[in-house]
């Protein structure tokens, strides 16, 4: 899978748990882009991926499972073209994380989000 396209997966499941606990906040785009760098050791031009995706779905006002969902499809769609693999996986989830813990305590629904991928990510 092209890395591009785990970076606008990760946009699109960013932009789930951030729309989770209600209306996104400006601070956190910021956040979750300096945490995308971070966590998935990503230049700014990569992380414009996350940041492209997150503005798309949040223009076309997406709710949170069609969100995760798109996030899923891409990953499915693309799957052989690049190695999914274990540390980047764990580094997917460590940024979910890292977002869901960002603005206060992480609540049911961001939760469920990364239980939920965190599950779904073993068939890749």
């Amino acid at each position: 899978m092209a890395k591009e396209n785990i970076h606008r997966a990760m946009g699109s499941l960013a932009y789930a748990i951030a729309v989770a606990d209600g209306a996104i906040q400006p601070k956190e785009k910021e956040v979750i882009l300096a945490l995308a760098r971070k966590e998935l050791q990503l230049a700014d031009s990569d992380s414009e991926w996350i940041n492209a995706m997150f503005v798309q779905l949040e223009n076309q006002g997406i709710g949170l499972n069609d969100a995760y969902q798109y996030a899923m499809d891409i990953l499915e769609a693309n799957r052989h073209d690049y190695d999914f693999d274990a540390i980047t996986k764990d580094r997917c989830v460590s940024f979910m994380r890292k977002i869901a813990d960002a603005f206060g305590e992480t609540d049911y629904k961001e939760m469920s989000i990364i239980d939920r991928f965190e599950s779904d990510i073993t068939r890749f």
